[in-house]
């Protein structure tokens, strides 16, 4: 079982319902819908999320037996004929439950499917990866927000240019991120000052994040902007500390990846910090995704998450 749990990367599940979570709350405008429409979503994500973690781990498997041997293909503890199905099976299971949503849904979380399956069998490079990888959490943030308008009732939806603006910048923030996840390995030749652009992009998306609530209306109340203001800067402050004075090497780079994997809950809490408004559903989900941040730091000590 913990072999299939490394597989799968658990130690993620908590960013990866955040997404939608967060997406669910920023559609309705920072109201909580009732029923559990949201909580199917969450689930068809986490089925395409980890079902793609399988397959890519079946795509790596010859290179991982040799920079990663320990892990659960090449260690023998996962036959890659168990992950291979796996890899199939959960993401397609992900859009039969997003279907009994609705059928928009289930196109978009077919498509998001897709992009993973692509990303794990042909979409690997230098930049056609963290772009497919940064489409696919920007994505899966969005599909939550389309929730408001698959539902039959009328419900106040966003303001448009928070519902392009905030899955482009969590978009930007994983694609910067994936791009220093590339240089773990030493895939890209030498270091150089690339993890220190990396680390600088992925952190200006963070800091950009209370910019978004200037577009909200009505405006999110001073207590919200504050803490996200805090949260978010704080967060970003935290990820450049990772900047080493002397050059890069590759234990830096895998303590800086730590980081950056850790930024991503406090991203989403700042969103949805933002939008709590004056909803108290709304606060505890954000408290929530707040809490998931512990959770996920122990589940990472088991589980490693890249």
């Amino acid at each position: 079982m913990l072999a299939f749990a490394r597989l799968l990367r658990l130690s993620l599940a908590p960013t990866v319902a955040a997404d939608v979570i967060v997406g669910v709350l920023i559609g309705h405008a920072g109201r909580w819908p009732g029923g559990g429409s949201p909580w199917l979503l969450v689930g068809a994500s986490l089925l395409i999320y980890h079902g793609a973690m399988a397959l890519n781990d079946w795509a790596d498997r010859e290179q991982d037996a040799h920079t990663r041997p320990g892990r659960p293909i090449p260690s023998g503890a996962v036959s890659p004929s168990a992950a291979l199905v796996l890899g199939w099976a959960m993401p397609a299971a992900g859009v039969c439950l997003a279907a009994t949503v609705s059928a928009p849904l289930a196109m978009g979380y077919g498509l998001l499917a897709a992009c993973a399956w692509v990303y794990d069998l042909k979409g690997r490079g230098p930049w056609r990866g963290p772009m497919l990888l940064g489409l696919c959490r920007g994505g899966n943030l969005a599909l939550g927000m389309a929730l408001a308008w698959s539902t039959q009732e009328p419900v106040a939806c966003a303001p448009t240019p928070i519902l392009v603006a905030a899955p482009l910048l969590y978009a930007t923030f994983i694609g910067c991120v994936s791009l220093l996840g590339r240089l773990e390995d030493g895939q890209g030749g030498t270091l150089g000052r690339r993890p220190t652009r990396f680390l600088k992009g992925a952190a200006a998306a963070l800091g950009a994040i209370p910019a978004l609530g200037l577009a909200l209306s009505p405006a999110p109340t001073a207590w919200a902007w504050a803490a996200c203001t805090a949260l978010a800067l704080g967060s970003a402050a935290w990820l450049l500390n990772a900047i080493p004075n002397e050059k890069w090497t590759q234990e830096l780079v895998g303590q800086a990846m730590g980081r950056a994997l850790r930024s991503t809950l406090p991203f989403t809490a700042a969103l949805a910090i933002l939008h709590a408004g004056d909803s108290v559903p709304a606060r505890w989900v954000a408290l929530s995704v707040l809490t998931a941040l512990p959770l996920s730091h122990a589940l990472r000590r088991v589980l490693p998450p890249s």
